[in-house]
């Protein structure tokens, strides 16, 4: 089981290296990448295949001879890379955790100085632009199921969350913030609102509206109208 990384020193690595470190233990149990180019293309073409199956079918759709077939190679070769289909999904997670978890954007929004409301513009844009999101409903499909994965998702979701609350955390010394803020509720609360609101991107309502509305609610919820009480 992934152990959450501490506070100490997290501003000293990026997101992916931290997240590379807290999901090792799920990283020893996959199979090494071959060396043998032809191989590394089998694997990838597997691998390609599998995210396309996946976000279609879900993953009670989809089996490992379904995704062997579709991918164009024996079920016999399909077991010399991976064991099962969940070793699969496994692979695909960490490979692409940035893209699959796009709440890891969140860790980017920077309250600082005067382009933060730029910045959270910016963080905003990307987790609702994540181009994975069916993964993500598939990884959570399998984890419903899967017990043992809940530890890795939680590594990701304190991850983010400890970096959301850091952030705030300075604007709030620099005094910033709203006299009141409480830091701890504001980075939890934000942080619900916009993973779940990256779930759900089923309304009629435009990216732009709603990235400009959410934009709006982030900044007035941290900093109140004027700023001239920094100290």
């Amino acid at each position: 089981m992934p152990e959450h990384e501490s506070g100490e020193g997290r501003g000293a690595v990026s997101d992916t290296e931290a997240l590379v470190a807290a999901l090792f233990p799920a990283r020893e149990e996959l199979p090494r990448v071959p060396q043998q180019a032809r191989s590394r293309e089998k694997r990838d073409e597997i691998l390609k295949t599998a995210a396309v199956m996946f976000a279609e079918r879900g993953y009670g759709g989809t089996t490992s001879d379904d995704i062997a077939e579709a991918a164009g190679v024996s079920v016999g070769t399909f077991y010399n890379y991976f064991r099962n289909k969940r070793q699969v999904l496994v692979t695909l997670v960490i490979e692409r955790v940035e893209d699959i978890f796009s709440n890891l954007q969140l860790a980017k929004m920077d309250f600082s100085q005067s382009g933060d409301r730029e910045s959270i513009r910016q963080a905003i844009t990307a987790v609702l632009g994540g181009t994975q999101s069916a993964l993500r409903r598939v990884w959570m499909e399998l984890m419903s199921h899967d017990p043992e994965l809940t530890p890795y998702q939680q590594v990701i979701r304190q991850h983010t969350l400890n970096k959301v609350e850091e952030n705030l955390r300075q604007a709030a010394a620099r005094g910033e913030t709203w006299p009141d803020l409480d830091v701890e509720a504001t980075a939890l609360a934000i942080f619900n609102m916009l993973d779940s609101t990256s779930l759900r991107l089923d309304s009629g309502l435009s990216g732009e509206r709603l990235i400009e509305a959410l934009t709006d609610m982030v900044y007035r919820s941290v900093f109140p109208p004027d700023r001239s009480h920094r100290t």
